[in-house]
Formats: structure tokens, sequence, C-alpha cells
């Protein structure tokens, strides 16, 4: 410890109480759960932890956490595990925070500082094109369950831009087919929401619904055990789909880019879009959005000025 963190320290009226990080994590999990905070959160927050215990020790003190402990946490975590995409270093960096910051309210930490953030630079992610939209939503002639239930999470993903993890939540009695509408109590931000069900997400659903079978209270994508359909496997499923069917592309949130990129092609008003996507600000909603080169060629000549044309004079 610097001594000018000991001097100031003699001097400050903040009571520090000695606890290890260790500590405090198991604490902020405890006050997580008290909060009702989602499994995802808790799981992420534990998850984000586990290199910084590794960094720092297991009987490091929260009292000499300080920004420039973090700033080599960020360096060790490029150097050594080999974490070199700003998001995913940022991903660690933002879900460490509010655990610092509620060591800091409780006395456990002394120094309050401001999480950096690392820059990067924003790439253009293509999204599925309409001729691998029409591959992935055609129906399978096959009648094995697995590839039937496939194909309409693939119709589910790319009609509502629904999350993976909201999906997994759903039950089956919150799909009401009178009114076409799907239901979402379990989201990111703890806010419900209804979806729209499209025609063609219909017919799937309904087609969907002979295989599946079940009760009102069970989960609507189960696994061949009725239960709750895991993570990995939704993952595993769409990659053998999509790639059995020619589509080299297999990211599960790209469905929910391209859901609202064109939807904004087709001029949907962002407020309605913004209550489909579940999505807070207009900021968070922009981001999702990718513009093709198709589509940006297509709209130039009416953007482009175009030049006067002169009286010739002369043959």
């Amino acid at each position: 410890m610097s001594k000018d963190i000991k001097q100031k320290r003699l001097f400050s009226e903040k009571k520090v109480t000695r606890k290890t990080f260790e500590e405090l994590l198991d604490e902020y999990l405890r006050y997580s759960k008290a909060l009702n905070r989602s499994e995802y959160t808790i799981k992420a927050y534990k998850y984000h932890s586990k290199y910084f215990l590794e960094f720092i020790g297991k009987n490091f003190l929260c009292e000499d956490i300080d920004i420039h402990l973090i700033e080599e946490y960020l360096l060790y975590l490029r150097d050594k595990k080999g974490l070199t995409n700003g998001t995913t270093l940022n991903s660690y960096i933002r879900n460490l925070s509010p655990i610092i910051k509620y060591g800091y309210r409780k006395g456990y930490i002394y120094s309050d500082f401001e999480f950096p953030t690392v820059e990067e630079q924003e790439k253009v992610k293509e999204i599925y094109t309409a001729e691998e939209l029409d591959k992935l939503l055609e129906k399978p002639k096959s009648r094995n369950f697995v590839e039937i239930r496939t194909w309409v999470m693939i119709v589910t993903f790319a009609s509502t831009g629904i999350r993976l993890r909201e999906l997994r939540e759903l039950k089956i009695k919150n799909v009401n087919m009178i009114d076409r509408t799907i239901t979402l109590n379990d989201t990111k931000n703890k806010k419900s929401r209804i979806l729209p069900i499209s025609t063609a997400l219909m017919e799937a659903l309904q087609d969907y619904f002979e295989y599946r079978g079940g009760e009102s209270e069970e989960y609507l994508f189960c696994n061949v055990f009725g239960e709750k359909i895991s993570q990995t496997a939704v993952q595993k499923s769409i990659k053998d789909y999509n790639l059995k069917r020619g589509v080299n592309k297999y990211s599960i949130h790209l469905f929910r880019h391209t859901f609202i990129t064109n939807a904004v092609n087709q001029n949907v008003s962002p407020l309605i879009l913004k209550k489909i996507t579940g999505h807070t600000t207009m900021k968070e909603l922009n981001r999702y959005y990718n513009a093709s080169p198709r589509d940006i060629v297509n709209i130039i000549d009416d953007i482009a000025p175009k030049p006067t044309k002169k009286k010739k004079f002369f043959k």
C-alpha cells in the first residue's frame, strides 16, 4: 500500500471495516438474492469475479482496492488471460463494479473511483440475409422432435427479436393463440412485455404443439425429459441446424439484430419497436440497427444531390 493512501486514512473520517474481497463477494451475492435479482445476473457476478480473485489472491483485503489495482487487473486480463476484445474486457469490469461500489458504501473499501472503460473499434455486424432466413424458416421435412423444436425456436427468434434467456423461460401458458400474443414475465429488466405472433410463427407454433403437447405450467421449449432446455442445448441445436442448411452464421443474438434492422427498414415506429424488444432507451435500441451495404446503396440516390441539367446550345 502506498504511503499517500496510508496518510489519507489517518485523517479520514470514513471508518473502514477490514474484510477480504472474497467475504465482500459472498455478502454482495446474498444482498443481490435478497433484492430478487435474476439468477443470470448473480451468475454473471460470480463468473466475472473468478479472475479477479485469481489475480488478487484469496486473502486480499478490500481496503487495498483502488483504481490502480483495477488498471493492473485489466493488464492481467489482457496479457495473462489473452482477453483482448474490448467488449469482453468491459463486461468483466462492469460486473465487478457494483460489488466494489457496494464495498465502498459499507465501509470495507477506502477509495471511491470511476471504473475505466476500454476503448474499442466498433465493427459492423453482418446480419442474416433474406436468402439465409428463407433457408432457415423453411419447414423441415423430418418429423424428428428436436429438429421441429429447433425450427420453431428459430422462427420465434426471427419473428420477435426475443432474447435467448427470455425464450428459455417461456411456458405454454404464456402463448395465447387466440389473441396471437406471447407474454414475457421473466425478462432482463424485470419488466413484462407482450410480443405479437406473426402468421408464420402462428403456423409454426400450431405444428409444434401437435408434437409438444404438455400442460400450461410446463416450459414451452423443453428437453426430451420435459425440463427447461439449457442454454448450451439451444446454442448447439441452432448451430447444427444452420450449418446443415448451408448457413454459416449461427449466432442466436444475431436474430435480434436482424429483427430490429428489418423492422427499421420497414419503417416500424421506434416507440413500438422499443416496446417489442424491451429496450429501456432509444440509445440501446440504436445499437442493434445494422444497415447492410445493399440497404445503403438502395437509398443513396434519394439522398445524394443531383446535378442540375443545363440546356445545350450547340448540337
